[in-house]
C-alpha cells in the first residue's frame, strides 16, 4: 500500500500563524474576516485527496457517497437541515479514507461553524441598524408632516376666526343702522297716524272751522312726535281729504247673500272676490245653506244638477251645467 503523506493539520498551521506578529485590528469585521481565512474541512480533505492521487468519483465509490455530496463537502458546503451527526460522520469517513486525523478535521468543522455564526450575527447586526436608520428616516418624516398638518389646521382655524368676527362686526353694525332707520320710521308712522286721526275727525264733522281742526291737531301732534301745527295746512288736510286712503275708509263694502238649497249630498267650494273662502265640504241633503261676500263668487259644485241657486233674489238656471259632471262658474254668471 503506497504511503499517503498527511497535509499539515490545524494545530500546526495554528503554531506557525501564532508565531508570525499580529496585525492590530480596530473592528469586529476586521477578526472576522482574519478567522474566516482559517483552513477549512473541505479543503483538508481535498488536499488530501488530490496527494493521495484519487478522484472525487473514485472518494464516492469507495464512501457510498454520491458525486454531488463529496464536491460539498470540499466546498464546505454543509446542509443545514441535517442533524450535526450526519455531517461528522460524513468527514469522519471522508478523513479516514485519505489518512487524515478525523480530530482536526471535526475541530476545523466545528471552527468553520462558528466563524459563519459570528459572521451571520454581524450581517444581521449590520442589518438591523439600517432598518433602524431607515426607522428613524420615516419617523421624522412622520413628525415633520405631523407637524404642517397641525399648523395648516391651525391657521385655517385663526383665519376663520378673524373672518367670523369680522362678519359679526358687520351685522352689528348692520343691525344698529337698521334700529336707527326703525326709529325714524316708527316716528314717521306716528305722525302719519296723528295726521289721518285729524281727517277722520274732518270727515265726521264737515261743519267744524279751518281753526278748530288746526287747534286739534294742535293739542294731538305734540304727544306723538312733534308735529307742528304748521305740517297741517289748509291745502294739506284737503289734500288729504281727496287722497285714495280717506276715500277707502269712507266708503262702505257692499256684500251680497247667495241661498244654496240641496237635493241630494254635493261637495262645494265657495270663494269670494278677495279669494276668502266662504263654504267648502260634503253637504247633505235638504241642507239651506245662505253665504255673504263680496262678487264674484267663484263657485265649484260636484253635481250641480242637485243645487237650487237664489242670486240676489234672482233663481240661477242649472240645466245649464251638464248632469253629473262638475261644475265651475261665478256668481253673477256670465256668458
Amino acid at each position: 500500500m503506497t504511503h499517503i503523506e498527511k497535509p499539515n493539520n490545524i494545530n500546526k498551521a495554528q503554531a506557525t500563524a501564532s508565531s508570525e506578529p499580529e496585525p492590530l485590528h480596530n473592528s469586529s469585521e476586521d477578526d472576522l474576516s482574519d478567522n474566516s481565512k482559517i483552513i477549512g474541512p473541505g479543503q483538508i480533505l481535498s488536499d488530501a485527496r488530490k496527494k493521495a492521487g484519487l478522484t472525487q468519483q473514485e472518494v464516492a465509490s469507495k464512501l457510498n457517497f454520491r458525486l454531488t455530496l463529496v464536491n460539498e463537502i470540499e466546498s464546505e458546503l454543509f446542509n443545514s437541515n441535517l442533524p450535526e451527526t450526519y455531517n461528522r460522520g460524513y468527514l469522519r469517513s471522508y478523513a479516514k479514507l485519505v489518512n487524515v486525523s478525523q480530530d482536526d478535521v471535526l475541530v476545523s468543522y466545528e471552527q468553520l461553524n462558528i466563524t459563519k455564526a459570528q459572521v451571520s450575527k454581524l450581517q444581521s447586526f449590520s442589518k438591523g441598524t439600517e432598518k433602524l436608520a431607515e426607522s428613524n428616516r420615516i419617523m421624522w418624516i412622520s413628525y415633520i408632516i405631523l407637524a404642517i398638518l397641525i399648523g395648516s389646521t391651525m391657521m385655517w382655524w385663526l383665519q376663520n376666526n378673524t373672518e367670523q368676527a369680522q362678519t359679526l362686526a358687520e351685522d352689528i353694525e348692520i343691525n344698529t343702522q337698521s334700529a336707527d332707520g326703525v326709529n325714524e320710521n316708527q316716528a314717521s308712522d306716528l305722525s302719519t297716524v296723528n295726521i289721518e286721526n285729524v281727517i277722520k275727525t274732518i270727515a265726521e264733522a264737515p261743519l267744524a272751522t279751518t281753526a278748530a281742526l288746526e287747534q286739534q291737531s294742535s293739542d294731538i301732534a305734540p304727544t306723538a312726535v312733534n308735529v307742528d301745527n304748521s305740517q297741517v295746512s289748509e291745502i294739506d288736510i284737503i289734500a288729504l281729504e281727496n287722497s285714495p286712503i280717506v276715500e277707502e275708509e269712507l266708503t262702505e263694502v257692499a256684500l251680497t247673500e247667495v241661498t244654496f238649497t240641496f237635493s241630494g249630498d254635493c261637495w262645494v267650494n265657495i270663494s269670494d272676490s278677495t279669494g276668502e273662502r266662504i263654504a267648502w265640504g260634503v253637504k247633505k241633503l235638504g241642507y239651506v245653506m245662505t253665504i255673504s261676500g263680496q262678487v264674484p263668487f267663484d263657485v265649484t259644485l260636484g253635481r250641480p244638477e242637485l243645487v237650487a241657486i237664489n242670486f240676489a233674489d234672482e233663481v240661477i238656471d242649472m240645466n245649464q251645467f251638464n248632469s253629473g259632471n262638475i261644475a265651475k262658474f261665478t256668481l253673477p254668471v256670465t256668458n
